[in-house]
């Protein structure tokens, strides 16, 4: 969705930017400013929708288990000493209080990119790179008191490089063995909204000083 939003921004930036330049104003460089602003107002939207979507996918709405709380204590905290991802990478447990229900974890491991290269003479090569990796992971178990435990997972990964989302595919390794340990879960509340807020406060001053520049251009032109 955000490579969309960046797609359609240039788009935008490059077609309005030649529109005003060559078929209004028939003068250079006046429509780069309204077309900068036109092609963030076309892709602000879709990078709304990407970050809620993103913000719903680290923290997933709290799902309630027909488990005991002690017993999906239990697993939860078993499953994280045990499971190891590539070579023998593991999470690291810091916290696990049985009082609060907190259990605080992390996971450490490198991946290999490849990387295109030229040399002088216009051969391309490939060198191999080693990327550093790390998720935090925070979950919550909370005694519903009806024999029940509500589980909320807040994930926060970072990573080295471009590749934003090399994290993800631990992230919904460990949501579905979490699901797959305790059964079936209901939702318990609604997913952050994707329905787009009023636009922000420098989105709008951009556009009031792309509107003046531009006037100023017209009026220059025409008089």
């Amino acid at each position: 969705m955000a490579g969309l939003g960046i797609a359609l921004g240039v788009f935008v930036f490059l077609f309005t930017g030649a529109f005003i330049n060559e078929g209004i104003l028939h003068s250079k460089d006046v429509g780069l400013l309204p077309g900068l602003v036109l092609g963030v107002w076309a892709a602000w939207p879709l990078f709304h929708h990407a970050g809620v979507q993103r913000y719903n996918f680290l923290h997933p709405v709290p799902k309630e288990y027909k488990v005991p709380a002690p017993n999906a204590f239990g697993k939860v905290r078993d499953f994280l000493a045990e499971v190891s991802y590539n070579f023998g990478d593991k999470w690291h447990v810091v916290t696990a209080d049985t009082h609060t229900g907190r259990i605080v974890a992390n996971l450490r491991f490198t991946d290999e990119q490849v990387h295109f290269e030229t040399d002088g003479r216009g051969h391309i090569h490939t060198r191999k790179e080693r990327l550093q990796r790390f998720v935090a992971l925070e979950l919550y178990l909370k005694n519903s008191g009806c024999g029940t435990v509500i589980v909320q997972l807040d994930f926060c990964p970072k990573v080295e490089g471009v590749k934003f989302f090399a994290c993800d595919s631990i992230v919904s390794a460990v949501s579905n063995a979490i699901e797959s340990a305790l059964g079936p879960g209901t939702p318990v509340g609604n997913p952050a909204d994707t329905a787009l807020p009023a636009p922000p406060w420098w989105l709008l001053g951009l556009s009031a000083l792309a509107l003046l520049v531009l006037c100023s251009d017209v009026m220059k032109v025409v008089f």
